[in-house]
């Protein structure tokens, strides 16, 4: 059996040894206590980038859904257009190249008579050109079945491209519908 004693005699040069193992060992401690700051600040900026995101998307959301209560208003208030297709019409050909669709200028109708057809393309313009600014590649579509008569089902969808599509991350294509009865 070992006596204190007995380590008290031990040779001075093993506990030199001890200290020799310890040399070097506090600046792994440093550097390890370092990689993973590094890795809760990397996630943080993660989180902070999808919430940005996230943000963004449901900013666009809204718009879209805007958009669509904002047609649905305006075939009510103009049901000719609607019954002679001209908002479907309208609708589809600003869909297919926004830009040039934006580019003409319809003929304007506040303050003024405009016919049925007029009003709806007007009405188109104003929405998909001038209110639909926070939309990536806006595209409306209005459906109502032949004839479109007083009580017939009317489909809205606004589709959009989300961030991550813009980004070239995915092609991820959005939509909001919105299904109204014709007055």
């Amino acid at each position: 059996m070992i006596t204190s004693r007995d380590l008290a005699n031990l040779p001075v040069s093993l506990s030199a040894t001890n200290a020799e193992r310890q040399k070097g060992v506090g600046l792994i401690e440093v550097m390890v206590g370092v990689l993973i700051f590094v890795g809760g600040v990397m996630a943080v900026a993660g989180m902070q980038s999808h919430g940005l995101r996230s943000t963004y998307d449901s900013i666009q959301r809204s718009q879209a859904v805007w958009l669509a209560n904002a047609t649905a208003e305006l075939t009510r208030m103009n049901p000719s257009g609607l019954a002679n297709f001209a908002y479907q019409s309208t609708a589809t050909n600003a869909s297919n190249n926004l830009a040039n669709f934006c580019a003409s200028l319809p003929v304007q109708c506040i303050g003024t008579s405009c016919s049925p057809i007029q009003m709806a393309t007007f009405d188109v313009h104003e929405l998909m050109c001038k209110n639909a600014n926070e939309i990536i590649n806006p595209t409306m579509t209005i459906d109502c079945p032949a004839p479109c008569r007083s009580g017939a089902s009317v489909r809205i969808v606004i589709g959009w491209d989300s961030r991550r599509a813009e980004q070239g991350v995915l092609a991820d294509r959005q939509q909001v519908e919105l299904s109204i009865k014709r007055n």
